[in-house]
């Protein structure tokens, strides 16, 4: 009986049905470059990396050494998961995924083991990617944890390098990292022979905007004259997962009306729902409503007067769920406003904007009947007027040659106490020479509560008392261009009078 059980096959089954599948195999991934918008260069990076797939062989016979890790660094949401699945669906290979949070366990040795398998279960289905998500989970700088906790991340740590080393230069398993925390990460895993190569990826501009939305809209019913250029100007400094969003947003909002084509009035409404919250259908009192307009038509008419600030996308008194009642939404310079580039001019234009709604109550109400409206623009004005100081362009230069002040806090108080004082007076005079237009405002947005950028700019025409801007150093170089072309014709035609 157990020769005809052994001659039955019966082993041969039972082995082919314990087999393990591969845990970390992701089935499935069809995404394609397409599928990725507002890349810009870096997609020349990614596709390089596919080639290391495809065309490894040439790599290897021009003694060229293919890279064993990839290192995905950027803000969260600009698409880092969606580009490593990209990398493998283009080149046709297997995709391994993981987060680096399940590595991580109480118990000792989990942890390593889990790097083994995830690294056996490429080798054994090469070529492959393997992805590991929020590498910062597990990828700290060793030794800053203490007790058992801390070994076994840092065990777990050190058979991932181990790992990363076993790949190096063969081409066959091709390691993709993402983390928005570089700068954490121990040495030891971010050097070149583990990662050589490290892409950052950053926010989409303009047109990487206008790209991610029109790909997250190919399935959608879209209108014909749908302007996405105004949607991306409106959603400055966003990423791909809430744009995404924005167009899912406004999907449903659609089908809440009953209609069958999403207009760019649908988006720049979910832009809105996005960047500042849902409306807050709370009634309010007409006096209210008043008081929130002039406080949001003082911002926006002293901004007018500053060319850093003066490009208003449109204003509204429309409140936001747990947010402010009002808003005044300026597109401002990124790299001067975002990346520390202001010059002290800017600068104290800005303080001289966050203080207009404290001007315009004082103006409207009179010093007695004062509210808090403005409290939250006032501390901005504060804090800008200390940065100032501390950056030492104020005239007393305090900060410039002095790193520890703590003897001379008074002071610097004191000077910035004078800039706000300078910067709230230039309020007051600007809103006094608009007064006009400031009611028409007003009015405007008491009656519509909210203002689109033409409709703001035309009562600016028809009632501002708008300071001339400074020339641009463009507009500089046209004059001086053009004062030299008619001084080279006045010497032609001279030295040809002369010379007739």
């Amino acid at each position: 009986m157990a020769k005809q059980f052994m001659k039955s096959g019966a082993r041969v089954r039972r082995a082919s049905s314990n087999r393990r599948m591969p845990e970390y195999l992701e089935r499935g991934v069809d995404v394609k470059f397409t599928d990725v918008a507002g890349l810009g260069k870096i997609r020349l990076e990614l596709e390089e990396i596919v080639k290391f797939f495809t065309h490894g062989e040439m790599y290897r016979r021009r003694g060229v050494k293919i890279p064993g890790g990839i290192l995905l660094c950027g803000p969260p949401g600009v698409g880092k998961t969606l580009l490593a699945k990209a990398v493998a669906g283009e080149a046709g290979v297997n995709f391994f995924s993981i987060s680096a949070s399940q590595f991580v366990e109480i118990y000792v040795g989990v942890g390593a083991s889990r790097v083994r398998a995830l690294y056996q279960e490429a080798r054994d289905n090469a070529p492959s990617v393997v992805f590991i998500d929020e590498l910062d989970a597990v990828g700290r700088e060793r030794g800053l944890i203490k007790g058992s906790g801390g070994q076994e991340r840092d065990a777990t740590l050190n058979q991932l390098l181990v790992s990363l080393d076993g790949f190096e230069g063969r081409g066959e398993v091709i390691t993709i990292a993402s983390t928005n925390r570089p700068d954490i990460l121990d040495p030891a895993l971010v050097r070149p022979g583990r990662f050589d190569r490290k892409i950052f990826i950053p926010k989409p501009g303009l047109i990487g905007r206008m790209e991610i939305l029109q790909v997250h809209a190919r399935k959608k019913p879209m209108a014909e004259d749908l302007d996405y250029m105004a949607v991306a100007s409106m959603t400055d400094g966003m990423v791909g997962a809430e744009l995404a969003n924005i167009v899912e947003i406004a999907a449903i909002n659609m089908m809440r009306d009953g209609r069958t084509e999403l207009t760019t009035d649908d988006l720049l409404q979910a832009a809105q729902i996005e960047e500042r919250g849902m409306l807050d259908r709370k009634d309010r009192s007409s006096e209210t409503w008043r008081q929130v307009a002039i406080n949001e038509a003082a911002m926006a008419v002293v901004a007018v007067n500053f060319p850093d600030l003066k490009n208003i996308e449109f204003l509204t008194i429309n409140p936001r769920a747990g947010r402010e009642l009002g808003y005044v939404r300026v597109k401002m310079d990124h790299i001067k406003f975002k990346e520390g580039m202001l010059s002290r001019q800017s600068l104290l234009d800005h303080i001289t904007v966050q203080l207009a709604p404290r001007a315009a109550d004082e103006l409207w109400y009179g010093e007695d009947q004062l509210s808090t409206i403005w409290a939250e623009t006032s501390d901005n004005a504060r804090s800008a007027a200390r940065s100032l100081v501390l950056g030492g362009l104020s005239a007393k230069h305090h900060g410039l040659n002095n790193f520890w002040m703590a003897d001379r806090i008074n002071d610097i108080d004191v000077e910035a106490l004078r800039i706000l004082n300078m910067c709230y007076d230039r309020a007051k005079e600007i809103l006094q020479k608009n007064r006009t237009l400031m009611d028409e405002v007003v009015e405007k947005l008491v009656q519509k509560k909210s203002l689109s950028k033409q409709e703001f700019f035309t009562l600016v025409e028809l009632y501002g008392s708008i300071k001339p801007m400074p020339p641009s150093i463009l507009e500089l170089r046209k004059i001086k261009r053009l004062q030299l072309q008619e001084a080279v014709t006045k010497l032609d035609m001279t030295t040809a009078r002369n010379s007739s």
